[in-house]
């Protein structure tokens, strides 16, 4: 664990020692697609009775990071950051054996200390870029194609805190909601730090907010971009820049699998949604205006009272890609559940990576995936990742936004 596993707590990133690492025995974060990352931090909680010392090196609100990488040689990557929310002790009778666990959230959780009741003009992207700098300065902000609020007509109306806001509208809009790093070199934890210098090695990790298209979508749009297709290229943790991973279940030859276990979860099945109207069917397009109800007898004075609303998101002549965008996410069909480790695949696997089945059913193979879960666990011995990936099996695997920045360059 020290050489694949490094950790940085506080205000001003400073970097555990050789010693503080070893007391870990386990990390676990958990990944979701727009929630926030949980994690938990197991650690021995006396390492050395005879100093009469103690690991509690967080506490409740401190915020910790922990940086992994894949190969010895590469820049260290976020797996998460986040602030400790929960701690939980167990002790034994002279302290040998007693443990600690700490455990949090990302953090994007600081948004959730922000609320607002009122309502939005102006534009949809201006709104969620002016809520997310108040946390987050750095941020990619993807304007959707239904822009445009209308302060008396349509505002975008606001009851809840800044991170249930913002999440919620990404997700009715089609978007995503998620958070990325730089990586960072190993010269930032000290190696090459003047030796003349006696202040401890600082690691600045600044998370970048990201509201916007995911690549799958990007990918299965092309140019029909919601937005400015150039935003939904967020640098992630898995290889994007090379194509998807690939994800080896049964490979024949001198190849090697880099999946321990994999399990299809559904392959197909349609996902139950409303039935469309046909046309000139029943009530059609034949409402009456806005605020009319055009369900109410006109001779009936008891008639009760029901406002018709048109569609959040007018209809196009043309595909409307923000349509698209809601049916994709309703439309994922095809799920599996596969264990890997970060020996096996040399790639770090998180929301919103793209990947492809190697070795399973023709009708799993050749179309792209995106990462939608993965738990990470982090023990002495290895770095396993459990992971769902998600298709609706219409995006071939090279139609990833690697190849499609090559279009746009």
């Amino acid at each position: 664990m020290l050489s694949t596993v490094k950790i940085v707590s506080g205000a001003d990133g400073t970097p555990w020692t050789d010693d503080q690492r070893a007391c870990v025995m386990e990390i676990r974060s958990e990944h979701k697609l727009n929630d926030l990352t949980t994690f938990s931090i197991l650690m021995h909680d006396i390492p050395d009775r005879s100093e009469d010392t103690n690991n509690r090196l967080l506490a409740e609100g401190r915020q910790v990071a922990v940086l992994v990488r894949v190969e010895t040689d590469e820049d260290w990557s976020v797996l998460f950051q986040g602030k400790v929310t929960e701690i939980e002790t167990h002790e034994t009778q002279g302290g040998l054996g007693s443990t600690i666990l700490y455990k949090g959230v990302d953090i994007r959780s600081k948004m959730a200390g922000r609320s607002f009741t009122g309502a939005w003009s102006g534009t949809v992207g201006d709104t969620m870029e002016a809520i997310i700098k108040l946390d987050f300065p750095n941020c990619e902000v993807d304007a959707p194609e239904n822009n445009t609020l209308d302060a008396d007509e349509n505002p975008l109306a606001q009851n809840s805190n800044n991170l249930e806001f913002v999440r919620d509208q990404a997700v009715a809009f089609g978007f995503n909601f998620w958070v990325s790093y730089a990586t960072i070199p190993e010269d930032a934890f000290g190696a090459a730090l003047d030796a003349l210098d006696p202040r401890p090695a600082s690691v600045t990790i600044e998370p970048k907010i990201h509201w916007g298209q995911s690549p799958y979508l990007l990918a299965k749009l092309g140019d029909i971009a919601l937005g400015d297709a150039m935003l939904g290229l967020p640098p992630i943790g898995g290889p994007a820049a090379d194509g998807p991973i690939e994800f080896k279940v049964h490979v024949n030859g001198n190849g090697c699998p880099n999946v321990t276990s994999f399990e299809v979860m559904s392959d197909g099945q349609e996902v139950a949604v409303m039935e469309p109207a046909e046309e000139n069917a029943g009530l059609g397009a034949d409402f009456p205006a806005t605020g009319a109800n055009p369900f109410a007898d006109p001779g009936d004075p008891d008639a009760p009272v029901v406002y018709f609303v048109p569609r959040a998101v007018p209809p196009n002549q043309e595909e409307d890609a923000a349509n698209i965008a809601l049916e994709t996410a309703r439309g994922f069909n095809k799920r599996v559940q596969l264990s890997t480790t970060l020996r096996r695949l040399h790639a770090l696997c998180k929301p919103h990576e793209l990947g492809e089945l190697k070795g399973v059913a023709d009708d799993l193979t050749g179309i792209l995936f995106r990462v939608s879960e993965v738990t990470h666990v982090i023990r002495i011995d290895d770095h396993y990742m459990d992971a769902t990936l998600e298709s609706d099996g219409t995006v071939p695997a090279n139609a990833s936004p690697a190849n499609l920045l090559e279009g746009i360059a």
